[in-house]
């Protein structure tokens, strides 16, 4: 009895501290009472929680509204979108009137009271871009960096909550397909209406329907229907000190669905496309030259039948460097190796490249995909290098002294075919695809080496010379077909079934001549005739389950694969069959309109490939030699992935945390050793008594701070690794651990400071089972800001600041410490603000420390080259918009 009583008190007090909510909807221009209008209140998670209309006179109410934050929506037919945030306590919230417009009265530069800024359909993030605001002129990749989870590199790497995006679509299609960069740098912000990222599937299992567990970040920008149609570019020339320049156009002209769009650049400063921007690191490494030119079309043709998306890219990059090396290994029972190297080149390459991508609906029912990618190309090289290794930091190992020069021409086309036709059947469908691919090199390769072997006492032992000419050609040919037959269970399972056939040839050819013979004779310890043929078989199974909110698919590929490799100056034939097994599952379940968790599983394996069963090749030089594994086994690899979105709509903050673990048992690994006079040998084997694995976890989380005008965004990731491999011939566990935490915040709405500010700190700890003393834990540190502030008279000032501490370790006991600081100045100039001046300075306090060190295990390296950090340029940007974007008048 006194539990009821007590049940009842708790029904009556929760009935008490309900409140209410109520007010009135009218037509802002004439106070005219709306009736029949939508109310939603929506709770912190952006779940509908309470729902009513107005009545004939305009007025609602809420009764029973339980305490906290909500989000209150108005909406009504060919009327703006109402939205205020409410916070319910303990009294009746009258919100009177609430006047809304007519969309019909409302003027361009009406901005709706509040956008919803973030949504989750299924497996997408979608970004509303008017929601975060950017300066005037602004680029796709000033909005990116906007946008929460979202990061852009100085050299415009974008990274999507953790993960680096590889492609970046308009409209769901490529633009400049060979370089992303360029619809990052040159596509308007104000032209953009959603920017939305997901993860696909790769190009093979979109086409085929069989999931081969490939997922690639995307980031697709759908435009304004305003932006459909106008031209659009910009123009941009610098010239500064040491002779540099930099000279940049491009220009686009949207026609709906025919686009075009125009790009070239030339500089001396190394990096393609606008190589003097200010946010970049910009040190220039030495003597580059760069050109480029490419060109995008893309079109619907026939009634829209038939799409096509072409793009056309012509390069040549050349350039000149020095550099020097130091390198220390240390070795068994205390030994060291040290190596000094120094050493100079010139390149100089060239190549054409088309990629063309062509959607024919050939009737109702049958569509053809066909792709094209061709490339051509010319490549030269000189390059000098000489090195002296000692034992025991005292004792001559060897000397190493060489001059090499080449030539090579390649070209290379892939062409691709992929048929599909729906079946009597609703849901049943038939694939078809087939695919040819052909690839040929040849070089002319002239080669000078000396090298002095030394003895344990550090008296010469021997001298070999090679002076060559060697002549290489080779051919690659490919073709590949696949037949996949889907079929729907029920209303929400689907199968596919599917067979596919591969048969690969490679022929490589390489002659060596010996350059002081009078007549030529074919060295066959450099040379090969190397014929490499395989032939798959395989066969696969595709099993997707489909609901409003879950999403499973499941997949298996299982394929034999025979091989088999000639080598006739060699008298060498190998034969190998393998059986291989490709198993993927992905579950995708939405928890509520604003959650979303993802989980995947793969489990594949991998052949050794013949470089490394080969048991005798051409050594690469007198210090180094590969022998191949006629006996190595295939290593099977499992992967685990969980990846957890979230957003609210009430604070416009969004969440995300990804993580995967892999295992891989049956390890193909390396194993080289390094004899007493410096020389190394190598070759391949498998750790069967050990599996490695490795795990990551990355969670970032956003949230807009001081009434939204900046977002700040806390992050960390952790990875994690456990793998066995060989030091100098000795098995080796190395435990390494990396964790990072940080924070970055940005602010982009052009009143007096815009910034973009990103602060990391991070620790590695490496644990070795053998030369415990190498084991080391270092930390490093990282800040990097922009900061524009905004200036009278149109002017405004860029800082970039650039700091990172990297800790020391056991052979270098100095910690390195880089810092740059870049300055721009700029004026704008015309009525519209289209022309930029600007006065750059790069590395203001000539700070910059150049040197760069790597170590794994037991080898240690630390590098420095010819670089230019300090000097200054002069430029002119032009930004041209003609129509695009902008609404039309009535």
């Amino acid at each position: 009895m006194k539990r009821c009583i007590f049940i009842f008190l708790c029904m009556i007090s929760h009935y008490l501290s309900a409140q209410s909510i109520e007010g009135m909807v009218v037509d802002q221009a004439d106070q005219n009472a709306l009736e029949n209008a939508s109310i939603v209140l929506l709770d912190t998670d952006s779940i509908m929680r309470y729902f009513t209309r107005t009545t004939p006179n305009g007025k609602f109410n809420f009764s029973k509204i339980e305490k906290g934050e909500y989000l209150l929506l108005v909406t009504y037919p060919k009327f703006e979108i109402y939205s205020q945030p409410l916070h319910i306590e303990n009294n009746t919230v009258d919100l009177k009137k609430i006047g809304i417009n007519s969309q019909s009265n409302l003027l361009e530069e009406v901005v709706i009271n509040q956008r919803i800024p973030i949504k989750i359909k299924g497996d997408t993030i979608e970004y509303d871009a008017g929601s975060f605001e950017t300066e005037k002129n602004a680029k796709l990749e000033d909005l990116l960096r906007r946008l929460p989870g979202l990061t852009v590199s100085a050299s415009g790497e974008i990274t999507a909550q953790g993960k680096s995006v590889s492609k970046v679509l308009i409209d769901g299609e490529e633009f400049f397909g060979y370089d992303p960069k360029i619809a990052i740098r040159n596509v308007r912000a104000d032209a953009i209406d959603k920017v939305q990222v997901y993860e696909r599937k790769s190009d093979e299992a979109e086409l085929t329907g069989i999931d081969d567990g490939v997922r690639l970040q995307t980031v697709n920008v759908v435009l304004k229907e305003e932006a459909r149609s106008g031209i659009f570019g910009n123009a941009n020339a610098n010239i500064g000190t040491n002779h540099l320049f930099d000279a940049n156009l491009f220009v686009g002209k949207f026609n709906r669905s025919e686009r075009l769009a125009v790009t070239g650049n030339w500089n001396n400063m190394g990096n393609s496309g606008d190589a003097s921007r200010i946010r970049m690191n910009n040190q220039i490494i030495g003597h580059p030259q760069h050109k480029n030119v490419g060109m995008n079309y893309e079109n619907n043709f026939f009634e829209k039948k038939l799409h096509l998306t072409s793009s056309y890219n012509f390069s040549n990059n050349g350039m000149a460097n020095e550099s020097a090396n130091y390198n220390r290994r240390i070795l068994n029972d205390n030994q060291t190796q040290e190596t000094t190297r120094e050493s100079t080149s010139e390149n100089d390459n060239r190549r054409h490249t088309l990629r063309s991508r062509i959607r024919y609906r050939i009737d109702s029912i049958s569509n053809l995909n066909i792709r094209l990618d061709g490339g051509k190309g010319r490549q030269s090289s000189a390059s000098t290098s000489s090195s002296n290794t000692l034992r025991n930091e005292n004792i001559k190992a060897n000397e190493f002294k060489s001059r090499n020069n080449s030539e090579s021409d390649s070209e290379n086309m892939n062409l691709r075919l992929d048929y599909r036709r729906r079946l009597n059947k609703k849901g049943r469908s038939l694939n078809l695809h087939l695919n040819t691919q052909t690839d040929n090199t040849t070089s002319n390769n002239q080669v000078n080496e000396q090298t002095k072997l030394y003895d344990a006492l550090g008296i010469i032992q021997d001298t070999v010379i090679v002076d060559q000419t060697r002549l290489s050609e080779n051919k690659s040919n490919n073709l590949g077909a696949a037949i996949n037959i889907s079929e729907p269970l029920t209303k929400h399972l689907n199968l596919t079934l599917g067979y596919n056939f591969n048969s690969s040839s490679r022929n490589a050819l390489v002659n060596a001549y010996d350059n002081d013979a009078n007549v030529l004779i074919l060295d066959s310890v450099y040379s090969k005739n190397e014929t490499n043929d395989a032939h798959t078989n395989g066969m696969n199974v595709n099993l997707n389950f489909h609901s409003e909110k879950l999403n499973i698919n499941l997949s298996n590929r299982t394929t034999h694969r025979h091989q088999a490799l000639a080598d006739s100056y060699r008298d060498i034939e190998l034969s190998r069959n393998f059986w291989q097994n490709n198993l993927n599952a992905n579950i995708s379940y939405r928890i509520t309109n604003n959650k979303n968790l993802n989980i995947g599983y793969q489990n594949n394996t991998n052949v050794p490939s013949f470089s490394q069963l080969q048991p005798i090749q051409p050594p690469t030089n007198e210090l180094y030699r590969q022998l191949g594994n006629p006996n190595l086994g295939r290593e099977t690899n499992n992967n685990i992935s969980f990846n957890f979105n979230k957003f609210s709509l009430l604070k416009a903050s969004s969440f995300n945390i990804n993580a995967n673990s892999g295992f891989t048992k049956n390890a193909i690994v390396n194993r080289s050793i390094i004899d007493t006079e410096g020389r190394t040998t190598t070759t391949f084997v498998n750790i069967q008594d050990h599996i490695n694995w490795n795990g990551r976890i990355h969670a970032n989380y956003t949230r807009p701070i001081l009434n939204g005008s900046v977002q700040l965004g806390p992050f960390t990731s952790a990875q994690f690794s456990n793998n066995y491999g060989y030091i100098n011939g000795d098995l080796n566990r190395s435990n390494n651990t990396n964790t990072q935490i940080g924070i970055n915040s940005n602010k982009q709405n052009s009143k007096n400071i815009d910034f973009n500010v990103n602060v990391s700190l991070g620790v590695n700890n490496e644990v070795n089972s053998i030369q415990k003393e190498l084991n080391n834990t270092a930390f490093r540190s990282s800040a990097n800001a922009d900061l524009k502030y905004f200036l009278p008279f149109k002017f405004s000032l860029t800082q970039v600041i650039f700091y990172s501490y990297t800790g020391k370790s056991k052979v270098f006991p100095d910690p390195i410490r880089q810092f740059y600081m870049n300055l721009e100045l700029t004026r704008k100039l015309l009525k519209d603000e289209s022309l930029l001046l600007s006065v750059k300075a790069f590395d203001v306090f000539n700070s910059f420390n150049n040197t760069n060190r790597s170590f794994n295990n037991n080898n240690f390296s630390e590098t420095q080259q010819e670089m230019l950090t300090q000097y200054f340029l002069i430029g002119m940007k032009w930004d041209f918009n003609k129509n695009l974007g902008k609404k039309k008048e009535n």
